[in-house]
């Protein structure tokens, strides 16, 4: 992944892999303030039996990401 994109359409070429390559969704916070359970960053979710896979307090950057979406 280039570090030139821009934070949105990495974000949009993550969503996209996750989708495509794990049946994951990439899932962001929209709470208004941070807290202990919303951190402002993003979960992984399992598309058909939506179970967590990681991020469970929203605590994951876009790096996180990518790297759960590099694990096998």
């Amino acid at each position: 992944m280039s570090a030139m994109q821009s934070p949105t359409r990495r974000e949009s070429h993550l969503r996209r892999r996750a989708g495509r390559e794990r049946g994951w969704v990439l899932r962001k916070d929209r709470a208004r303030s941070w807290n202990v359970d919303h951190q402002g960053g993003y979960m992984i979710v399992d598309l058909y039996s939506n179970s967590l896979v990681a991020g469970q307090r929203f605590d994951l950057g876009l790096d996180d990401v990518e790297w759960w979406l590099a694990e096998d």
